[in-house]
């Protein structure tokens, strides 16, 4: 089972024929470090990770930890999760999900492409309610009945919905969160024949997007390379309507593989992003000293197709990311963990990954699981 059944979407979970075990990776630090900056210290702090497992006890609305969302109907996956009141000390949230809406007669088919956003709220950040409103449906021919891998931020008091469709990257807009205004073109479509670079014209999908202090936003983004690889490429625009690619390669590419034959030193092997890096999701941090940096959560995947979250960050808003110095989040699971989004909030963080349901039969479809950084975090009581 691999992690990005198609470039455009955030890979629709299938039944797996088995369940492959992670090989043994680097073990996780206290922190998820990168390399030091000067006085800085490492990049980043304790709160960007590792993550562990949401416990029971730390949940609510009757759902069943680790999974804040389990909806064997729709697949509900790929959350974006946003502050509703934009306001860190605060948990109300809302949370977009990617859905596979259907026919009633119709069987429920978890690798079928989503066809949906939707939203569920959670009054404590984690807990989503159980009803859901379906936001935005794909109408127009370039979305070719694909409507996926939802990002939304808050933009002077509206919520823009940017998401994967056939034929690129759209937007959508709303006041209140449930009815958008959708741009009637992509936002970000293939370069044309020619002008394709490093991305060879593959249609980008797969958006995470954040605005930035002074106004701009940047999107990181995926394509597909050759086979199986996928790349992770960055665009910035002053309106989030007209958007410019930056740089002349990806942001972030797979991982290099040790060279074959080369004898494995203690605790080295195939990286966990040897292969693929997908479902990018930034998040804005400051450091200790108010020095701004941008982190980049993404799912990686190795040539035996074993997924896991890892981090890549940089100081300031420009320049190389940096990858941590392993997974955060995944690196054991055999539940392929994917589309990874980070809410920040004081003294903690909470992650959202998709992931295979559970190792039983039938229950190979997606769900979202919560995990919290650092682990010794103390979370709020859980909606009720």
């Amino acid at each position: 089972m691999h992690g990005l059944s198609h470039p455009l979407v955030r890979g629709s979970v299938a039944v797996p024929a088995r369940l492959l075990p992670l090989a043994a990776l680097a073990s996780l630090a206290s922190c998820a470090t990168l390399p030091s900056d000067g006085d800085e210290g490492s990049l980043p702090s304790a709160l960007a990770g590792p993550f562990r497992e949401i416990d029971q006890e730390e949940l609510g609305n009757s759902r069943a930890a680790p999974h804040a969302m389990d909806d064997d109907e729709r697949f509900a996956r790929d959350a974006s999760v946003i502050d509703l009141d934009d306001d860190p000390s605060t948990l109300a949230a809302a949370g977009f999900f990617a859905a596979t809406l259907r026919p009633e007669d119709a069987p429920p088919d978890p690798v079928a492409p989503p066809n949906a956003i939707v939203r569920h709220d959670a009054a404590d950040g984690r807990s989503f309610g159980r009803a859901a409103v379906t936001v935005l449906t794909p109408e127009l021919p370039w979305e070719g009945g694909v409507a996926a891998a939802p990002s939304a931020l808050l933009v002077d008091g509206e919520i823009w919905l940017y998401y994967a469709a056939e034929g690129g990257i759209g937007l959508a807009r709303s006041a209140g969160g449930s009815a958008f205004a959708r741009e009637p073109a992509p936002v970000l479509a293939p370069l044309a024949s020619g002008d394709g670079g490093w991305e060879r014209g593959a249609t980008p999908g797969s958006p995470g997007v954040v605005r930035l202090p002074d106004g701009s936003l940047r999107m990181f983004y995926v394509v597909a390379g050759d086979g199986d690889a996928s790349l992770v490429g960055e665009a910035r625009s002053d309106d989030g309507l007209a958007w410019e690619r930056v740089g002349d390669g990806p942001a972030l590419a797979p991982a290099p593989r040790p060279p074959a034959g080369a004898p494995a030193g203690e605790g080295e092997g195939e990286p966990f992003d040897s292969v693929a890096v997908f479902d990018p999701a930034p998040v804005l941090a400051v450091s200790a000293t108010g020095r701004p940096s941008l982190r980049v959560y993404y799912a990686g995947r190795d040539s035996a197709g074993r997924s896991a979250i890892g981090l890549a960050a940089r100081f300031g808003h420009d320049g190389p990311l940096q990858r941590a110095v392993a997974p955060v989040f995944g690196a054991s699971s055999a539940l392929a963990p994917r589309a990874p989004a980070v809410a920040a909030y004081p003294g903690f963080s909470l992650l959202f990954v998709t992931q295979v349901a559970g190792a039983r039969e039938g229950q190979g479809y997606p769900a979202v699981a919560a995990g919290v950084a650092p682990a010794d975090a103390a979370l709020p009581p859980p909606a009720p």
